[in-house]
């Protein structure tokens, strides 16, 4: 991390978002225990990762520490005290954590500086974090209705995060696999929205970079 700086940050930021969704997948090669464990730890890598790549005020910086601390906490009581309701703190603080990050992310990228490498990954950074915010909200709609998508097994959060990510990048490009399906009104309406957003990202990510591509029109 001591390479880092203005011109590759987003790098970082990129990294450990698809080191997670690649733990993600892979963590059904482990035990239920260790593989929950050590998704957990990448989630908190990828807090701090997020904190030194975007270049965050102090405010911030200060709230992610206290969410890890409260995602620690969550996990000690969850493990000990089985609690019922940690794992839809678990998930709050994920969204927090993606809902802000994306909108850092989004104030250094679209519409201003040169169109660069860093910018471009940037871009892709921005869009995977929106995957993962619908993955999220899917994940909590599961909890609560764990027949909220066919083809999704009952299973905890972080056993499920893998294959509902799947589906939320699936909706957000609109490919419409149809392997999983909602199965309410509430699911389907994040289902489309997600849609929506995507097509619409794409054209502003396309409006954000010709803009700053082109040089400014000086008026006659």
């Amino acid at each position: 991390m001591k390479s880092l700086n203005r011109g590759n940050n987003f790098l970082y930021l990129c990294i450990s978002l698809i080191v997670l969704l690649f733990s993600g997948a892979m963590m059904q090669e482990f035990s239920s225990t260790w593989g929950d464990s050590i998704f957990s730890l990448l989630t908190l890598s990828m807090f701090f990762i997020s904190i030194k790549s975007l270049h965050t005020d102090i405010t911030w910086m200060r709230m992610v520490y206290v969410l890890v601390i409260f995602v620690i906490l969550l996990a000690i009581i969850e493990k000990l005290f089985h609690f019922h309701y940690a794992k839809y703190a678990n998930l709050l603080i994920l969204f927090i954590f993606f809902i802000h990050s994306f909108l850092i992310a989004s104030k250094q990228i679209l519409f201003r500086g040169s169109v660069n490498l860093n910018s471009i990954v940037g871009s892709l950074s921005l869009y995977l974090l929106l995957g993962l915010l619908w993955s999220v909200i899917y994940l909590f709609l599961l909890q609560l209705d764990p027949t909220a998508l066919s083809g999704i097994e009952n299973q905890s959060w972080q056993q499920n995060f893998s294959r509902v990510t799947y589906y939320s990048f699936v909706t957000l490009t609109t490919l419409g696999y149809g392997d999983i399906l909602p199965t309410n009104r509430l699911t389907e309406f994040f289902a489309y929205m997600e849609a929506i957003v995507g097509v619409f990202y794409m054209a502003i990510i396309v409006a954000s970079l010709i803009s700053i591509r082109q040089p400014a029109i000086k008026d006659d």
